[in-house]
């Protein structure tokens, strides 16, 4: 996400975040084993970029709001969800002692994101559920490059889609709260395509396509408040990875 026409395009992305989410649930009486809850969710994430730049890493982007709806819809043992969350801030590089440096000029970041995350489970158990379903991350980040002949902008637009299967559990911890666990292994790809300063030479190609890999966990504690409305509140990291690179 930070820095554009320096790097190697070997990615990795890694977010931790806390989310809260206020939902309603209710059933339709015509269709009593059909359940639909609606709610809105607020994340707090990094978005941390590891590219290499001359043999060293990227520093971190300071940390920022998503926000969006998210739904869900149950029949039976089915269940289907789909979230979707947006930025409030830009996603800025963290300022360091020893600035990243391009052909003798200061660079920085300022990046906005969307995400869209839709699931599809089954509940082989009250407490165990299979689940599969696709992460689309969108990243649009500008770049400024200042130096002694002035100041430049680079434009980078960063697309993950991957798709995601793994399992889920949840523990009642009495009457009004659930405990609920979920792991995923993620498979997809990653798409960079970057617009570069006319007077910055190209150390990389400005349309990169490659494998996307990683792993996503989430854990969250839903409480009931009153009929029809819960809060949650949880953790959830994400790793995605492209190319091969391990560095």
């Amino acid at each position: 996400m930070l820095i554009a026409h320096i790097i190697s395009m070997k990615k990795l992305m890694i977010t931790s975040v806390i989310f809260i989410v206020f939902g309603s649930n209710s059933a339709y009486s015509a269709m009593e084993d059909i359940s639909v809850s609606v709610g809105a969710m607020s994340w707090y994430n990094r978005y941390v970029p590891i590219s290499r730049i001359a043999g060293a890493d990227v520093p971190k982007s300071s940390f920022a709001f998503m926000n969006g709806p998210t739904i869900k819809v149950q029949y039976k043992d089915l269940y289907f969800g789909v979230t979707y969350l947006l930025s409030s801030d830009n996603y800025n590089l963290v300022v360091t002692d020893s600035p990243i440096s391009i052909h003798h000029a200061k660079a920085n970041s300022s990046a906005s994101r969307s995400d869209i995350d839709f699931v599809a489970g089954y509940m082989l158990t009250p407490e165990l559920s299979l689940r599969t379903g696709y992460i689309g991350i969108f990243v649009d980040d500008d770049i400024t490059l200042e130096s002694q002949g002035g100041t430049e902008t680079a434009r980078r637009n960063e697309t993950y889609n991957v798709g995601t299967l793994g399992a889920g559990i949840n523990m009642p911890l009495g009457k009004k709260i659930i405990w609920f666990v979920n792991a995923d292994a993620l498979l997809g790809s990653f798409h960079n395509d970057v617009s570069y300063p006319i007077h910055y030479k190209r150390l990389s190609e400005p349309v990169y396509n490659s494998i996307a890999w990683g792993v996503s966990a989430d854990t969250r504690v839903v409480c009931t408040i009153i009929n029809n409305l819960s809060a949650n509140i949880g953790l959830r990291y994400q790793y995605i990875k492209a190319d091969s690179d391990n560095s």
